[in-house]
């Protein structure tokens, strides 16, 4: 019989129950994310673990105050919470996504938690939550928590969510084509699974090529079918993630970059590979010199710059001697060394950069130079990144490159805020290859000057033959918070 996740135990009639959601639900998910990474390292009796249990057992009971339960469910996607869909802000992306694969991980549809609940349950269903990370012991969590007298934490599997719930929340939420929907999937699992790739290359000193290979994959997929949402969410810099995103944003900068030069699909993938590993090198450079908040001294300087050659160490460590090995050592090698033989490590002049090395190299440096930065007033807005580069640097890189940067991005980048013909202020939040003046955007503010609200979603696809751009806004001149409008 099929399980439907109830909105709460008593229906949502009032903005108020929602709006409260809404406030609490993001909280309730940092603090699961939390303990679940806890539990992963700590035995239950660890006093780190007894304090992550107390901080969500203490938020779960707020949320409680007010509901029969508390119902989180995994659809379509998204996290609802007493049936109220939970946005995930830029700050809260890493969290979501995390979540959605411990979830995916382990067919799990949803968690009721009933008024009731114990720290002790909860403690007891958390180990048999983490044991079923096994995929045999998965299909028996719901049985597991039952012989285990844990009478107030339901477990729901994905395939016993109610049709009719499912379908409902699959119609909030579509997005035509649903292009959107499948290149979020793609960007964040390519997140989560680099950032386990650069955990184990620290602790082994090699990276994990295979597992690159299946992240990339994906990647190609959807750039060859001209999907490109997931060239969209690179514009994405304000998150926990962004040391690893970074990775994957070059990657699919890259892969782009190189169909539009006409490169085949194995060279893509290959492409694509040696992008995400091109800074594996920087797990020998010491985190506090990488995290620095200020310029760095000349010793600190030093060590950023001995980071190509340290990936090229670490590919060294790999079994056998691929075409694909070799390419990956000399784009770590290569790819802080400009067009113009002017960056680093220094060499000979007789040396030019391989071809893969090119195009990395210029999507390594437009993601950089658009991240926030400390030490800066305020990061370079995609648009301005990409006047720079066509500017003051275009000697430092390939002319061919360049063209197929724009030809990537757009000449409105993703997360360029526009004001256009018909007094409509607009987000880009893709390019649109078939032309570059007019990428798909997110309406903003309409004509007559009203913003719109924040659960109302305008796009147009792409933007209109009978509108254009009449000037880039810069941030100062709004106080829309442009990565807050893409993480939507």
């Amino acid at each position: 019989m099929s399980e439907s996740l109830p909105r709460s135990g008593a229906p949502h009639s009032s903005d108020a129950d929602s709006g409260r959601l809404l406030t609490m639900g993001p909280d309730l998910l940092v603090r699961f994310s939390a303990l679940l990474r806890t539990a992963r390292t700590h035995d239950v009796s660890n006093q780190a673990f007894r304090r992550q249990l107390h901080d969500f057992m203490g938020v779960l009971l707020q949320v409680m105050e007010e509901e029969d339960e508390v119902a989180l469910a995994a659809v379509a996607d998204n996290f609802y919470l007493n049936g109220v869909r939970l946005k995930a802000s830029a700050t809260l992306l890493t969290v979501y996504h995390s979540l959605i694969e411990e979830f995916e991980r382990r067919s799990l549809g949803g968690v009721r938690i009933l008024q009731g609940v114990t720290p002790a349950e909860m403690e007891r269903f958390l180990q048999l939550f983490m044991a079923a990370e096994d995929v045999t012991l998965a299909e028996r969590l719901p049985e597991a928590v039952a012989e285990a007298s844990i009478e107030h934490i339901l477990p729901v599997p994905a395939a016993d969510l109610d049709k009719d719930d499912l379908t409902r929340a699959l119609e909030e939420d579509r997005d035509p084509a649903g292009e959107r929907g499948r290149a979020k999937k793609v960007f964040w699992r390519a997140v989560l699974g680099t950032r386990r790739i650069v955990v184990r290359a620290a602790q082994t000193g090699r990276p994990d090529l295979r597992q690159a290979k299946r992240l990339v994959q994906p990647v190609v997929d959807s750039i060859m079918k001209n999907e490109y949402s997931i060239v969209g969410l690179t514009a994405l810099k304000e998150h926990d993630e962004y040391t690893y995103a970074h990775c994957v944003n070059v990657s699919v900068l890259s892969v782009s970059m190189g169909q539009a030069l006409g490169l085949p699909r194995q060279a893509l993938a290959d492409l694509g590979v040696t992008a995400l590993l091109h800074d594996i090198g920087k797990v020998a450079v010491p985190g506090d010199v990488l995290r620095k908040p200020a310029g760095l001294t000349p010793d600190e300087w030093s060590f950023i710059q001995r980071h190509p050659l340290e990936g090229v160490k670490m590919m060294f460590r790999m079994p056998g001697l691929s075409s694909l090995t070799l390419d990956a050592m000399r784009v770590c090698l290569e790819h802080h060394m400009n067009f113009d033989i002017t960056g680093y490590p220094e060499v000979g002049h007789e040396w030019a950069q391989a071809t893969m090395t090119r195009i990395v190299s210029l999507a390594d440096c437009f993601d950089a130079m658009t991240a926030h930065r400390t030490y800066h007033k305020r990061a370079r807005t995609p648009f301005e990144g990409l006047q720079y580069l066509l500017g003051p640097a275009r000697v430092q890189f390939d002319p061919a490159v360049l063209w197929s940067l724009v030809r990537t991005v757009g000449l409105y980048p993703a997360g360029s805020m526009l004001l256009t013909q018909s007094n409509h202020v607009v987000l880009a939040v893709s390019p649109n290859p078939a032309d570059l003046r007019r990428p798909y955007c997110r309406v903003l503010v309409r004509p007559d000057g009203i913003a719109l609200p924040e659960e109302v979603e305008e796009i147009w696809d792409p933007m209109p033959q009978s509108d254009g751009v009449v000037r880039v806004l810069r941030p100062e001149e709004t106080t829309i918070d442009a990565q807050e409008q893409l993480a939507a």
